[in-house]
């Protein structure tokens, strides 16, 4: 009975390949999105005479969590915007939505602010043939996941 209740086998996965990236009022493409974590710091204490479990307390965070954006780059200028983007800027209103058959919004997280730690470029291989990815580093103080209603 409980498990009907947890899975309905009608419900599909929702796919992780169709997203946006909203860097305040821009819209942008990535390839690749990672570290869409959320996490706390915590203190576990056990207690003197009843030490059958830890406690767990949780404490201020010492390191930012980060995000990282990667794409492929353009054998032209045609993405300007995205070339403004530049370490040690900051960066408000970071925003990923996740879509299902690239309409219907499945999923969305964002973090207020922010500041770009590292902008990074794949290695140069004149023997290989792969693309030049340039991936962006965003340390930030928390994701958030927005509800959407009716999901």
């Amino acid at each position: 009975m409980l498990s009907n209740l947890l899975f309905d086998p009608r419900e599909k996965l929702v796919p992780s390949h169709s997203f946006l990236v909203a860097i305040g009022p821009a819209l942008f493409s990535f390839s690749r999105v990672s570290n869409l974590v959320s996490q706390i710091e915590y203190d576990a204490v056990t207690e003197g005479g009843n030490n059958d479990y830890p406690h767990l307390f949780k404490k201020p965070k010492s390191q930012p969590d980060t995000l990282i954006l990667e794409k492929g780059v353009r054998t032209r200028s045609s993405d300007l915007v995205f070339n403004l983007l530049l370490e040690g800027m900051q960066v408000e209103m970071v925003t990923i939505l996740l879509m299902k058959d690239t309409i219907d919004l499945e999923k969305a997280f964002y973090f207020k602010k922010g500041i770009i730690v590292r902008r990074q470029f794949s290695n140069l291989d004149a023997m290989g043939n792969e693309l030049l990815i340039e991936s962006l580093e965003i340390a930030h103080s928390g994701l958030v996941e927005i509800p959407i209603p009716g999901v």
